[in-house]
């Protein structure tokens, strides 16, 4: 959903799953309170985003220098009063690609908790979701546990998916149904793309993990195995990736071999009419004592012998073993 500020919207958790939507107003009283557990999620591109990292959550330029790279990997950089983690995730907005992720940056300190995305990410909806129907996260260390949660459970659907295809196109080719190259090459695109930011997100879970104290030990857990889904599932890529490599050596051997069989028959034909052609050259030339050239018969006798020799030629060629 656009908004017209870079507040898209500000919870505050109750400690039993669910929370108050806050306006700005709201906001700017909770936050003074350190002990208010408080999740404040930003749109970025809206100049005012540095009025609520500067003036409502108090960030220092660092911190905020770190939130609003342009350009990011998935990375975790500790400071002062927290830390930052830079995550990717599927991008499931209409007409997107699998493979055009969406990067949610994420500040976490004690009781606090800031995510910034440029566009709408379905996995954040999801939880937000939850804690409107009071069945989501209980603290802001969970709520996090619960954000990485749903991004690996997205790439895990995208990894199901892409499996799918990847093996539909693999039953075609068994088949011998015709495969169109650029889906192939579109698959593996999106493999690339994907095994180059999940494999970095793993290492990335792992560090967040092993987070900061004031994360709790289940947190700590689930992040963790959030990391060993993820892992599983950049291993999952990697052997896509094998096996699309696979089949397009397979496609281009059998594209080779059909051309060269065609190439093989042409010259076979070249090969039974060299001769003959030769011959009808020979006896084209507009010259004197061409043999029959009075003869009734003339034509009838020289069609035999471009048969005789056609066959010959053909019966050596079976012989070797050409043809």
């Amino acid at each position: 959903m656009e908004t017209e500020t870079a507040l898209v919207a500000a919870y505050q958790l109750d400690g039993k799953g669910g929370g108050t939507l806050l306006s700005v107003r709201q906001l700017r009283e909770a936050w003074v309170d350190p002990e208010r557990p408080l999740w404040m999620h930003l749109d970025f591109r809206h100049e005012d985003v540095h009025t609520y990292l500067e003036e409502i959550a108090g960030l220092d330029e660092a911190p905020i220098e770190a939130l609003l790279e342009e350009d990011t990997r998935p990375r975790v950089a500790k400071f002062r009063n927290g830390a930052v983690s830079t995550l990717r995730g599927i991008n499931l907005n209409p007409g997107a690609a699998p493979e055009d992720l969406i990067s949610l940056r994420i500040w976490s300190a004690p009781n606090r908790l800031i995510t910034l995305r440029r566009r709408p990410l379905k996995s954040v909806g999801d939880v937000r979701e939850r804690i409107d129907d009071g069945s989501g996260a209980l603290s802001i260390s969970d709520l996090l546990a619960w954000l990485t949660e749903a991004l690996v459970d997205k790439v895990g659907d995208v990894a199901h998916q892409l499996d799918d295809r990847l093996g539909e196109l693999e039953e075609d080719q068994l088949s011998d149904r015709e495969i169109d190259p650029d889906d192939l090459s579109r698959l593996r695109r999106s493999l690339i793309t994907l095994r180059r930011f999940m494999g970095p997100q793993r290492d990335c879970l792992d560090q967040i993990a092993h987070g900061p104290s004031w994360y709790d030990e289940d947190t700590k857990v689930s992040i963790r195995e959030s990391a060993n889904q993820l892992s599983r599932y950049v291993e999952d890529f990697h052997a896509m990736q094998e096996r699309a490599l696979i089949l397009q050596e397979q496609l281009f051997s059998e594209h080779n071999e059909r051309l060269n069989q065609r190439m093989y028959m042409l010259a076979i034909v070249t090969t039974v009419f060299l001769p003959l052609s030769f011959l009808t050259g020979l006896l084209g030339i507009n010259v004197g004592g061409i043999p029959g050239a009075n003869s009734p018969y003339g034509f009838v006798v020289f069609l035999a012998i471009t048969a005789l020799v056609g066959g010959w030629v053909m019966w050596l060629l079976k012989r070797k073993h050409w043809w």
